[in-house]
């Protein structure tokens, strides 16, 4: 089984001891990514739909990494500071992923720093 990581000049640096993004076989895992900036610093003073658009420009970064994008997502999953965020959150997913969009899980999370993260699983080589 193939089992690669992904690195990018292209999103933040991580946080931890992690990948931006994992692949084995013919899936790619990528790391929950935030609205933080590529020196690192979180924008969670924002309003809302900039944190969310820098979230996932960050995950299609870290799919870009790995040859692949958010259209090849077959799971997402979202963390939400406030569910009442989560229609808008929703048109702007929209517009990143493919059809039929993919399985999704929407979670509540007590963030204190910002309001979202958002990580995907990828299956390499998926009908676009």
């Amino acid at each position: 089984m193939i089992r690669k990581a992904f690195t990018s000049e292209s999103t933040p640096p991580p946080a931890g001891t992690y990948s931006v993004a994992m692949q084995a076989g013919p899936l790619v895992f990528l790391s929950g990514q935030t609205p933080r900036d590529r020196d690192n610093v979180r924008h969670g003073d924002k309003p809302f739909a900039e944190q969310a658009k820098m979230a996932l420009d960050n995950l299609e970064a870290a799919a870009n990494a790995a040859s692949s994008s958010l259209r090849d997502a077959v799971k997402v999953g979202v963390f939400l500071k406030d569910m009442a965020n989560a229609q808008a959150f929703d048109a702007i997913y929209a517009t990143y992923v493919g059809s039929p969009p993919p399985a999704r899980t929407l979670t509540q999370s007590g963030f204190s720093a910002f309001d979202i993260e958002v990580d995907a699983i990828l299956a390499m080589g998926a009908a676009r």
